[in-house]
């Protein structure tokens, strides 16, 4: 007991870790899985967000992004891949483009507020 006294930081640092991981296991709901986008010509973080981003704002997204791929900067390089955010609750359909790839483009996301 007299450690506990003398050390008393510990204990603190422990009940705050220990709620902020709470706290984060409550509020995080797993509906965010990452996609590999290839980057077209002309595109943009601000320009691939406003059309991926479903519920995030633009701000959101972008740093979800920038986490993701490791990006210290805005600037990405047509022809590399990047894994973008998508809500699982999306709707999606394959859009095929020049190589034939097919990537999954989100047109819908489904109303669960009933």
């Amino acid at each position: 007991m007299n450690w506990l006294q003398k050390n008393s930081y510990i204990v603190v640092l422990f009940t705050v870790f220990m709620m902020m991981a709470g706290f984060l296991f409550i509020t995080d709901n797993g509906d965010t899985t990452y996609e590999q986008y290839e980057i077209q010509h002309g595109d943009t973080l601000w320009t691939l967000a406003e059309q991926f981003r479903g519920k995030m704002t633009i701000e959101e997204w972008i740093k979800s992004v920038k986490a993701e791929n490791g990006l210290n900067n805005e600037i990405i390089v047509a022809g590399h891949q990047i894994a973008i955010p998508v809500n699982e609750n999306s709707n999606f359909i394959a859009k095929k483009i020049e190589d034939e790839e097919v990537h999954p483009i989100e047109v819908a996301v489904k109303n669960n507020d009933k």
